[in-house]
């Protein structure tokens, strides 16, 4: 949980759903939502004062379809990053066209309100700069409402309209990403390892949810697991001292992070331990963990690692077998690792496919 308030956020929110469980139900409402808004706009089109004419029927109609696409978006499946940018513009643009066709331009103002429900979800999911995208959207359909407001008449209604419309978008993004910031302190301080800044061995189990979603259109991949623990670590800090050692840690971990893959999640689970979780398109590439050998012997401190590798195949796992496969892929490693080290240190070895056992009828 690195990086600033500013940039997207929505991996690190999906791993905290995903570790708590919640998944299900955030999509059920959400969902529930998206549907809610949509027979919203239908009875406002179908009942007395809607639309009587083209294009302003169609763009109501646009609206109510864009809401249910959501809805069916959210009922299949988590979405990537991209499909909830999507959802977010398409929700943004739907409601947008509800407010802008429909003729009593009091009540369009005011429906401006419903904006406050994709900006809730822009500032939870994504980033600030979005929730400012959205936010100019709001103003520039209450403009447009207030404008012909005022040429009926109505200026200090339309006024008055207009800044309840925007104080309630504005508060509620503000609020939730104020609490998006104290949640993510609190949790990037319980959930990283003091010394190194990597993730704690808890942290690490709660983050591969997360690393699975965001690769979960890699048909045929393999999710991966390395064990990494230095050689005669002891001997480092026998002869060298502790704060040698420490800086040695610290080190290794720089290592790690700069021969792993971006989307690796590093884990230091204890003493001289280190977890790696990746992503990779074959079990077979190995050759990715001597690098990481080859790079911890590089270090300007007399260091070496013996590496352990597991893998499962990403199409034999689920939800339900995700605890016992984390389970069997890094106890596979740790025995990989073992093997490495009585045959020298300073080298890697792979254990193989891990494979869950078949589903009893």
């Amino acid at each position: 949980m690195t990086g600033p308030i500013d940039a997207e956020h929505y991996e690190w929110v999906t791993a905290f759903m995903h570790a708590r469980n919640a998944t299900l139900i955030t999509r059920l409402f959400v969902a529930a939502t998206s549907l809610a808004m949509s027979a919203a706009t239908l009875v406002l089109l179908i009942g007395a004062g809607g639309p009587q004419h083209q294009p302003a029927q169609t763009m109501m109609w646009l609206a109510v379809g864009g809401g249910v696409a959501g809805a069916v978006l959210w009922l299949l499946r988590w979405p990537s990053r991209m499909q909830s940018m999507g959802f977010a513009a398409i929700a943004t643009g739907s409601i947008a066209l509800a407010c802008l066709a429909y003729p009593d331009h009091l009540a369009a103002l005011l429906g401006c309100i419903a904006f406050t429900t994709i900006a809730a979800y822009v500032a939870f999911f994504h980033s600030p700069s979005m929730v400012l995208g959205v936010f100019l959207v709001v103003a520039a359909v209450a403009l447009s409402q207030v404008i012909e407001l005022a040429d009926d008449g109505r200026i200090a209604l339309a006024t008055v309209d207009l800044f309840l419309v925007l104080q309630a978008n504005l508060a509620v993004a503000i609020s939730i990403c104020s609490l998006l910031r104290t949640v993510k302190g609190d949790l990037a301080a319980a959930d990283l390892d003091p010394l190194t800044g990597l993730l704690n061995r808890r942290a690490f189990r709660m983050r591969i949810p997360g690393l699975l979603s965001h690769h979960q259109s890699a048909r045929g991949g393999y999710l991966r697991i390395a064990l990494v623990d230095l050689d005669d670590f002891k001997s480092v800090n026998d002869t060298h001292g502790h704060a040698a050692g420490d800086r040695a840690l610290v080190a290794v971990a720089g290592a790690l992070r700069s021969a792993s893959a971006p989307t690796a999640v590093i884990a230091r689970s204890g003493g001289e331990e280190f977890l790696i979780a990746d992503v990779a398109p074959s079990h077979r590439d190995v050759l990715h963990y001597q690098r990481i050998c080859a790079a911890i012997r590089e270090l300007p401190m007399p260091v070496t690692a013996s590496i352990g590798t597991s893998c499962v195949a990403l199409d034999s796992l689920s939800r339900h077998v995700l605890d016992e496969a984390m389970e069997n892929l890094i106890g596979a490693a740790d025995m990989a690792m073992y093997r490495a080290k009585r045959n020298g240190g300073n080298q890697c070895h792979h254990h193989g496919v891990w494979r869950p056992a078949p589903p009893n009828d």
